[in-house]
């Protein structure tokens, strides 16, 4: 692929019969121009990358009386938030969908905060879930909460879900947010939350009763408007859009590339060895050689086992797999590769709210 490296200077005003002429040789120059030494360019997809990432997420509620005068709960429970239950996962996974049915787990977190079927719903995806993070209660309507986790190529798609409380089956969260835009790494961004209806309970208030919803409903996002009634607590017809009730935060804090690469270069090594004693070896006997050549056997492994389990469940740790060596090589065959592999691997599934295991 053709790339360039180009600096335009503009001084001053140009004639304007000359803007079309400079314009036509940039793209003349992008066409043809190869990319030289010094420029800067990453062709390569985070989404096809083998970094691992290391990113914080940082919840800010902002639930007040001020903000939300409706109903505000000002007792028996005051305004807080759940704790927050969160993963990185791949493509093929979904915490919750807008316009569909809640799953059981999500009917149990939204609707009393019980975590234990959302666990277990989390443990029978651990295929396609890459790590997990629990963030601290809110104990007040505004406040924050933060965690850290992992991402990596193949999982770079984030999930989580904090109840409102009180409130019905009422949350805020983000489904398959992807951490890999355009590309690139996401460094830093910040979005706003509004609160969400599971579709489970027949509340309107945020110290409603909680009737079953039957049939249920599906999943629905709470505006000014919706629920089109005037009892609803989030019923503001004044209004064109409610304000953020929360933001979420996301920050890159360190990427971590490549593998263990000692074994490459003892291979390269051994190669280069390999490849003076056959030059040698030409020089006494050019018909040695020939018959030498034909009776070249390399060495054959086996494939490569399962990567093994992270070294570290708070923190950041390695994980290897390896490989056998299932005929040896003779005379002047290629030496066997590399029989294990290292990676960086990482996880905050098990850490707790006082572990600071990140080290600069």
């Amino acid at each position: 692929m053709m790339k360039m490296k180009l600096v335009v200077l503009w001084r001053q005003q140009k004639p304007a019969f000359l803007v079309p002429l400079l314009l036509g040789l940039v793209v003349l120059l992008m066409d043809s121009t190869p990319i030289t030494d010094g420029a800067v360019f990453q062709s390569e997809s985070c989404s096809d990358s083998e970094a691992l990432v290391f990113y914080r997420i940082k919840l800010a509620t902002n639930w007040s009386k001020k903000l939300f005068p409706k109903h505000y709960p000002e007792f028996r429970p005051p305004p807080q938030w759940s704790i927050t239950y969160g993963q990185s996962h791949n493509n093929s996974y979904h915490l919750f969908r807008m316009k569909d049915y809640a799953s059981p787990a999500i009917q149990a977190f939204a609707e009393s905060a019980h975590s234990r079927t959302l666990q277990e719903e989390l443990a029978r995806q651990n295929s396609i879930i890459y790590d997990e993070f629990h963030m601290a209660k809110i104990p007040k309507g505004a406040g924050s909460t933060q965690g850290t986790f992992f991402v990596d190529g193949r999982h770079h798609k984030v999930s989580f879900i904090t109840k409102i409380i009180p409130s019905p089956d009422w949350f805020i969260g983000l489904d398959s947010y992807d951490l890999c835009s355009d590309g690139q790494w996401v460094d830093d961004i910040t979005l706003d939350l509004h609160p969400v209806d599971a579709g489970t309970s027949n509340g309107l208030t945020f110290t409603s009763p909680k009737w079953p919803t039957n049939p249920p409903g599906v999943i629905e996002k709470i505006t000014a408007r919706y629920p089109n009634h005037f009892a609803s607590s989030f019923f503001y017809p004044e209004i064109k859009h409610l304000p953020a009730i929360a933001k979420v935060t996301f920050t890159k804090l360190h990427e971590y590339h490549g593998t263990n690469n000692v074994q490459k270069k003892m291979k390269k090594l051994k190669n280069k060895q390999r490849k003076r004693l056959l030059k040698k070896l030409a020089l006494v006997n050019r018909k040695q050689e020939n018959e030498t050549i034909k009776q070249i056997n390399d060495c054959e492994v086996s494939k490569w086992s399962e990567w093994s389990a992270c070294s570290q469940s708070c923190g950041l740790g390695k994980r290897t797999r390896t490989r056998v060596v299932v005929k040896h090589s003779k005379d002047q065959g290629q030496d066997c590769p590399r029989l294990m592999e290292t990676q960086w691997c990482g996880s905050a599934r098990e850490c707790t709210d006082g572990d600071s295991y990140f080290r600069w």
